[in-house]
């Protein structure tokens, strides 16, 4: 990243301030969040024992259950949606800054693409006549991102509620290196695959960043 007097050249519109303050709280927030899920599990444990002091562990053995698998999953599952809103929206802003700079007529919603990143790159490709591009190893990550993203935030998680051809798309991920995990209906993360889709996400992101103010701060 360019050095503070250069960034300031971008000007206080330049969307780039607030985009590094997202990506620094998420991924502070998710440094924290095993610890804090494990929190969470005692508590719920600690209560709903208070119920079974005299029973036998087949009568209980529900809660250790949802202590280590229906818990994590509630908690972690929303902020796939999290993570991919902090990479279309930042995308989207910086782009909007860079049509402004350009003077261009056309903006991203007039672009059509096989996704969203592939839109991003045709926009900077043929309309800002940029260098720079996502390329097709982020984008992978990012699909596959946008794909759980999809589910949980149309279906909230359950795998019944989507078509054939995106439970077919889903299970092609399934205990794959993108760390996603289908089990009774439901769709499910690893910490690690939050942690690697937020890297991911913030390569992009700077990635740009680091173009445009080189492009625009240097002036």
């Amino acid at each position: 990243m360019v050095q503070l007097p250069q960034i300031f050249k971008m000007g206080m519109n330049y969307p780039g301030f607030e985009i590094n303050v997202e990506l620094l709280v998420m991924k502070e927030y998710l440094k924290q969040l095993q610890q804090g899920i494990n929190a969470v599990c005692d508590l719920y444990i600690t209560s709903e024992m208070k119920n079974y002091r005299d029973s036998e562990y087949d009568e209980y053995k529900h809660i250790y259950l949802i202590a280590e698998e229906e818990i994590p999953r509630i908690i972690r599952i929303p902020l796939v949606v999290s993570v991919y809103t902090i990479y279309e929206n930042s995308i989207t802003q910086l782009l909007h800054y860079a049509k402004e700079k350009e003077s261009k007529g056309l903006s991203i919603k007039d672009i059509n693409g096989k996704s969203i990143t592939s839109t991003f790159n045709k926009y900077m490709k043929h309309i800002l006549n940029y260098e720079f591009q996502i390329s097709n190893r982020q984008m992978a990550k990012i699909n596959a991102l946008t794909k759980v993203r999809n589910c949980v935030a149309h279906a909230n998680g359950n795998i019944e509620s989507i078509s054939v051809e995106k439970l077919k798309e889903l299970s092609a991920l399934d205990g794959s290196e993108y760390e996603i995990i289908i089990e009774s209906n439901k769709i499910d993360v690893s910490y690690e695959f939050l942690e690697n889709s937020i890297n991911d996400v913030e390569e992009i992101i700077k990635g740009l960043m680091s173009f445009m103010e080189q492009r625009y701060g240097a002036k």
